[in-house]
């Protein structure tokens, strides 16, 4: 089952003809799965399941969550995630009401989607903007997925954006933010410092400490726990370059950070899903001449919020459009939600709109 779910994405976007979905490499989603490998499995309940027609073709996935911290917090609402599907609402019905019934036989009261698995890790619609090629964590789905989900009683929950610098482009836009960050970091009395790969595991739990501080009173996330953040972060690890990791000091103790990654879908759109030789045999040259970079994630100390601190941020973050970080030109983000009004008002700064739109989708199952 695990094997034809991975393959049914690959195959499904294949017949659609649509060249600006990247396929991950098959082996990273099978330890993804592999509720022996990720930790996160030890934390939520989770399950898979197919859509098979009347000649036992897959044409639909979906997989389901609830994460017991999450309800907690939030009320019992259960997640949907990994949906794929043919343009046919029957299909997709079919799929979302498994999903509900899973989620609503353990206690929950809504469906909420897609996150695969949970907020931490790739979540949200594609609804506007289908034609800009998505970098690596941002994920791309046909049109008609929304009207699918929506034909099936999902309204939208809330938006996310993601937004994108050119080196080529936007390098004017930017310099001021650069020269604005290093003027405060100087006031603040503030060092900047990189990730240092030889204390990989210390690094890594810091910055676990500053995410759990950051978002402790986010009004849709749960702290990631430090053994999903490693196992997320030790995958990853090819992708961090320890340049592009900040860490902003005040007196000796890390107050803020920023992790941004190389954007692994310049190698994946190479590789086409799978490791063949002549891909390991250019996989050094290629990895060289990745040209852009994904925020992965930025946090600060609550007590340093509103002080300056985000501005530096920004500063170190945008000298990578200046080509000041390697051979790095171009930056994107991940997910920026409609009501994260600090971050907004930095991108305000840029003058830059929107690259990609999505959205989470809802529905109550008391309905």
């Amino acid at each position: 089952m695990t094997e034809e779910f991975i393959s049914f994405a690959p195959r499904l976007y294949r017949e659609l003809g649509d060249d600006q979905w990247i396929p991950p490499l098959s082996s990273d989603v099978r330890r993804f799965m592999d509720a022996t490998v990720n930790p996160y499995f030890a934390e939520a309940e989770i399950e898979h399941f197919l859509a098979l027609d009347s000649d036992g073709r897959t044409v639909g996935r979906i997989s389901t969550t609830i994460d017991p911290a999450y309800v907690e917090r939030f009320g019992k609402t259960g997640f949907f995630g990994w949906f794929e599907c043919v343009d046919d609402p029957d299909v997709a019905s079919a799929l979302l009401r498994t999903a509900e019934t899973w989620v609503a036989e353990r206690g929950m009261e809504r469906l909420a989607g897609p996150y695969s698995y949970c907020a931490t890790q790739e979540f949200g619609l594609l609804v506007e903007d289908y034609d800009n090629r998505p970098a690596v964590f941002q994920p791309h789905n046909p049109p008609y997925y929304r009207q699918l989900l929506e034909d099936a009683g999902y309204g939208p929950d809330f938006r996310t954006n993601t937004f994108s610098w050119l080196g080529e482009r936007d390098a004017s836009l930017v310099e001021p933010l650069v020269r604005r960050g290093e003027e405060l970091r100087d006031k603040l009395g503030l060092t900047v410092r990189d990730l240092d790969p030889e204390r990989w595991d210390s690094e890594v739990d810091l910055v676990q400490e500053l995410l759990a501080a950051s978002f402790a009173e986010n009004h849709d996330m749960v702290p990631i726990s430090k053994p999903v953040l490693r196992f997320q972060l030790d995958e990853l690890r090819e992708l961090i370059d320890p340049r592009l990791t900040r860490f902003v000091e005040h007196e000796g103790r890390a107050v803020a950070f920023s992790m941004l990654a190389a954007d692994g879908n310049e190698l994946l759109k190479v590789a086409g899903g799978t490791v063949t030789d002549e891909f390991a045999a250019r996989y050094e040259e290629l990895k060289a001449g990745i040209r852009g970079t994904v925020v992965l994630m930025m946090g600060a100390r609550p007590e340093y919020e509103g002080k300056g601190v985000g501005r530096v941020l920004v500063g170190e973050i945008a000298k990578v459009v200046l080509g000041r970080v390697g051979s790095y030109r171009d930056m994107h983000t991940t997910w920026v939600h409609e009501h994260n009004w600090q971050s907004r008002a930095y991108l305000a700064h840029t003058k830059t709109g929107p690259a990609r739109t999505y959205a989470v989708y809802g529905k109550d199952l008391s309905l």
